[in-house]
């Protein structure tokens, strides 16, 4: 039987998720702040994706990715997810 998946699997998710966001953010020598203004979302609200403790929609995923001008798709790979 799968192993149904835990609160730590989704947590240890967002982190990587975050922590995939944020690299990039920083490769492009962009602020939180600046992508959280080109992306649409409250910069708090950025802060806690790329800490992990925000989860985030689909489509904030899409928005975040096009602000650094690159694919939902590619953010995600690079996350390891």
């Amino acid at each position: 039987m799968p192993k149904v998946a835990d609160r730590s699997d989704h947590e240890r998710a967002l982190g990587k998720l975050g922590d995939a966001i944020r690299a990039r953010r920083q490769a492009l020598q962009m602020s939180q702040e600046a992508l959280a203004d080109a992306a649409g979302i409250n910069r708090t609200h950025m802060g806690e994706v790329e800490r992990g403790k925000r989860n985030i929609s689909f489509m904030g995923v899409v928005k975040i990715a096009n602000a650094m001008d690159a694919r939902a798709s590619d953010i995600i790979a690079e996350a390891g997810l």
